[in-house]
């Protein structure tokens, strides 16, 4: 009897092979080969025109990002009682935030970016820049771990950099300094 099942699975050896060889065969995806890319919404804004942003810079730029929270939908919800039952429903497709921290570079390439970007949509003159001027397209993407050029999934946001900051610490074991940037994402309809 124990040589007809196997220990753990509770069928016969050769069908638990045969499952387990099934689940196998579909692979898995790997948390730690993703990606993002940055680039104007419009190429005739002023972030696209501003030689200060380096944010679009989409062959490090993927590099550097040490971490993704990929969001793939955020609805809004709400909920009403009848009798002593709570039911929920959903309302809306809601936009978020996006943080990602970033390996800066030796030129501070993202912190002068969010600097440069900052002066762009709230310029000294205590105007505020349209849209236009300062929204971007974010593509978050995830490869396959066997080959780089193979997106097996990818979502695009449009949105605008809302804050950045970098914890200086002199106590940091090695030394690198991580930009925090926070995305607020913007008008929904129109991405897909």
């Amino acid at each position: 009897m124990a040589d007809q099942y196997g220990v753990w699975s509770g069928m016969p050896i050769e069908e638990a092979i045969g499952y387990y060889e099934s689940l196998y065969a579909i692979g898995t995806l790997s948390a730690i080969h993703y990606g993002v890319e940055l680039r104007p919404f419009d190429e005739n804004g002023k972030i696209a025109k501003s030689p200060d942003v380096t944010l679009f810079n989409n062959f490090w730029l993927p590099w550097l990002a040490t971490s993704i929270d990929l969001s793939v939908l955020d609805a809004q919800s709400d909920s009403a009682k009848v009798g002593h039952y709570q039911l929920n429903y959903l309302t809306g497709n809601g936009s978020g935030e996006i943080s990602i921290p970033f390996i800066e570079t030796r030129a501070a390439d993202i912190l002068n970016s969010a600097k440069a970007i900052k002066k762009i949509v709230f310029p000294k003159d205590g105007t505020q820049a349209v849209p236009g001027d300062y929204l971007m397209l974010m593509k978050i993407f995830i490869y396959d771990k066997h080959s780089r050029s193979t997106r097996v999934f990818e979502v695009d946001h449009l949105v605008a950099l809302q804050a950045g900051s970098v914890p200086l610490d002199a106590s940091n074991v090695n030394g690198v300094a991580t930009v925090q940037l926070n995305f607020l994402k913007m008008f929904p309809m129109l991405v897909d």
